[in-house]
């Protein structure tokens, strides 16, 4: 049952239409499925991190008013600065050379980590995950039921990157711009989103 449990959870992640999700399709048809593949990896690395703090010391994060503030702030920082990057100068060049697809590879790794970790609405997610498991399992079937979870989420995200590639064989130079820029409009949202939750 809790492997039924994962799975499902995992599926459900597919509705929550995040900054991540906007990054990883941009980034792979921008640098191709290597680099969205990159992303992916950030992105799990940043939800194995969240669940598995949220197991350890959800109750340390749950009302703390200092760490919603400053994850607020940092995060919809970080996602304004590249939101206005691709909405007034969108990058696109995907003729890069093999040195340089290397040291981008990391970039889009970190970026992908980075992306998902200071988003506070993750914490909440596994935090809501985590306590879900909890109330239904022992904690070698949450532990079971967490990674079933992960698995899934990896797994939807290499899909996405893979359809996205096929796609940008589609697109034009011009129609790929107004899609960063799309792209960038979105992040720009959910940036002020993080900004202005604090204070509401």
């Amino acid at each position: 049952m809790a492997i039924i449990t994962g799975f499902l959870l995992g599926l459900g992640t597919m509705l929550f239409v995040g900054p991540v999700f906007f990054y990883l399709l941009k980034s792979t048809l921008e640098s191709g499925f290597k680099a969205g593949v990159a992303v992916a990896l950030g992105i799990i690395l940043g939800d194995v991190i969240c669940a598995a703090i949220a197991m350890s010391w959800s109750h340390l994060f749950l009302n703390n008013s200092a760490f919603d503030f400053w994850a607020s702030i940092i995060g919809g920082s970080i996602l304004l600065i590249i939101g206005l990057k691709y909405t007034f100068k969108p990058n696109l060049n995907t003729t890069v050379k093999a040195k340089i697809k290397k040291r981008s590879t990391i970039f889009y790794f970190a970026n992908g980590f980075l992306i998902n970790f200071i988003n506070p609405f993750v914490f909440a997610i596994w935090i809501g995950f985590v306590s879900y498991n909890q109330s239904l399992y022992n904690e070698a079937s949450t532990l079971l039921s967490i990674g079933i979870t992960l698995l899934v989420i990896f797994s939807t995200d290499v899909l996405k990157a893979f359809f996205a590639q096929r796609l940008s064989h589609f697109i034009q130079p011009k129609m790929l711009g107004r899609v960063f820029q799309v792209f960038g409009i979105v992040m720009i949202g959910f940036a002020i989103r993080l900004l202005t939750f604090p204070f509401l």
